[in-house]
């Protein structure tokens, strides 16, 4: 884990990552009449891969002004044929935060027999004491999932649902809006647009 991470954080960084999040949760807020300044935000990063590589989306957090959010709870469902959960790991806002994550996932069929899968992201203080500060903004944490070998070209969504509390009051936060993305499969032999030299070493 503390190898990984700044392999990880220097691949955002290369891929200008830190830029293009903001932006692209301001534009989706914008669009969907979200005040950031009241409003506080669950973003996912999309993503792209070959079949049978590994591919990673970021969780980013963002709280409203002023609010200071002792838990959050983030729904994940999509069809998971051949997309598959592999683990979720603590981002650097995390870290800093001393913010404990966990996962949970569930495994189903829908209506149409197609496997689908809900994933269950948990970040909580489980200190003894409260903490004087909330989750803080920035990488919550992200997500590894496993494209299957199998897998055609696709465009896998990745639907959210969020929950969240104060920190002080433990009353449901009200304004909360959690954002979707995507996972684009790609041709074999295809390429991502980005990729991270350190992290595939």
């Amino acid at each position: 884990m503390g190898r990984v991470l700044p392999r990880f954080l220097f691949c955002l960084l290369a891929a200008g990552f830190w830029g293009r999040l903001p932006a692209a949760a301001q534009a989706a807020s914008q669009s969907e009449e979200v005040d950031p300044k009241t409003t506080t935000r669950v973003t996912l990063g999309s993503t792209s891969g070959t079949p049978g590589t590994s591919v990673v989306v970021p969780i980013y957090f963002t709280p409203a002004e002023g609010s200071e959010v002792g838990r959050l709870q983030l729904q994940i469902n999509f069809v998971s044929a051949n997309l598959k959960f592999d683990k979720l790991e603590t981002g650097i806002a995390a870290e800093l935060g001393n913010v404990d994550l966990d996962s949970e996932i569930q495994e189903e069929k829908n209506d149409q027999d197609v496997p689908v899968s809900t994933l269950t992201v948990n970040a909580s203080f489980l200190t003894p004491e409260p903490p004087a500060k909330g989750i803080p903004q920035g990488l919550l944490g992200y997500i590894t999932f496993r494209i299957s070998e199998t897998g055609r070209p696709a465009t896998i969504s990745l639907r959210t649902q969020a929950e969240a509390n104060e920190l002080k009051t433990n009353q449901p936060v009200a304004e909360l809006r959690s954002f979707d993305a995507t996972v684009e499969v790609l041709a074999p032999g295809t390429q991502p647009a980005v990729a991270c030299f350190l992290f595939s070493h």
